[in-house]
Order: C-alpha cells, then sequence, then structure tokens
C-alpha cells in the first residue's frame, strides 16, 4: 500500500460536495487516523455511527484481482433487492462494467478515496469509499463504503437481483504522498 496523508484525505474531502451523511462518515473516518495512517476496521465503532449503518459495506479487494463485499447494510440491500455479502463483485455487476468495477475498488485500496454519484428518476444519490489500513495475510485490502439513500419502503419483499450499474459519475483522489 501507498503511503498515505491525512492533509491530503481533508483538502479532498474540503473540495467534495459530500452529502451530509457522507460528510459524517468522512469526518469520523478522518477522527480515527493515526498520524498519516488511515484507521483499521477494528477501529470503526458502529455505536459512533447507527444513523450510517444502513448504508455502509466493507470490501475485501485484491487490487487488480478481485473484490467482494464482506458486509453490507439494509439500505444496500433494498438497493439492489437482496444481501451481497459474501459474493463477488461478478455476481452484481454487468458484464461491460467488470473491468470499471474493479479498478475503481483497487484504485481505493491502494489509498484513493472514491465519490460516486447516481442519477435516476427517483433522484441522486451519492456513494463515498474510503481505504482502511487493514491488509490480510493474502494480500487483500479492506475497503469502506457509504451509499446515502435510504429507502422509503423499508417493509417490501426482497425481489431477484438484477445486475448493479456503476456510479454515473466517479472521481478518486489519491491519498499518496
Amino acid at each position: 500500500m501507498t503511503a498515505m496523508r491525512r492533509d491530503v484525505a481533508l483538502a479532498a474531502f474540503e473540495r467534495l460536495s459530500l452529502s451530509a451523511t457522507n460528510e459524517k462518515l468522512a469526518r469520523y473516518w478522518l477522527s480515527l487516523w493515526s498520524g498519516d495512517t488511515p484507521p483499521k476496521r477494528s477501529q470503526l465503532s458502529p455505536s459512533r455511527m447507527k444513523d450510517l449503518l444502513p448504508g455502509i459495506g466493507i470490501f475485501e479487494v485484491r487490487p487488480g484481482e478481485s473484490s467482494r463485499c464482506r458486509l453490507s447494510g439494509t439500505a444496500i440491500q433494498r438497493a439492489l433487492g437482496r444481501e451481497i455479502a459474501g459474493l463477488e463483485w461478478r455476481q452484481y455487476t454487468p458484464v461491460d462494467q467488470w473491468h470499471s468495477r474493479l479498478a475503481r475498488n483497487s484504485q481505493i485500496a491502494e489509498g484513493g478515496i472514491g465519490i460516486g454519484v447516481r442519477r435516476s428518476v427517483s433522484g441522486v444519490t451519492q456513494e463515498l469509499q474510503l481505504p482502511f489500513a487493514d491488509e490480510t495475510e493474502d494480500g487483500a485490502r479492506l475497503i469502506l463504503f457509504h451509499l446515502d439513500w435510504r429507502p422509503e419502503d423499508t417493509l417490501h419483499e426482497p425481489r431477484e437481483i438484477a445486475p448493479v450499474r456503476i456510479a454515473d459519475e466517479f472521481h478518486v483522489f489519491s491519498l499518496a504522498s
């Protein structure tokens, strides 16, 4: 993993027009840094971000190789129509976007902040992706994902999963020094 700098992360957040919930997550994530080292997954406290949990996802990324969802909140599950924890990105991404989704997740895992915007008839949603300092024994990196969309109807039945297109607009800000 490349060396990262907290001041570069802070400057990136100041340039972005984050939604209120993504800004809250960004501030919390920044508060967990130790010098120029981003937080480890174990430092994240669900009790300190209760209102964000429905939109939280954690992904295990092997840059350039694979990305697997380890955890997905209820808003993510509702948006996709089912639970995706345990699934590889190819299982919920249209074939023509496999390369782009893996490239985006890899950039975050290697030390970047990602911001994605989705536009639909129901409005605009924003996703924020942040790297953790963790690295597994086999070289996988963990990234934190947050979707700011919250379902109005939380009681509907799960449906068959449809391929999930990547964000319409996506920007990565490198945290390298």
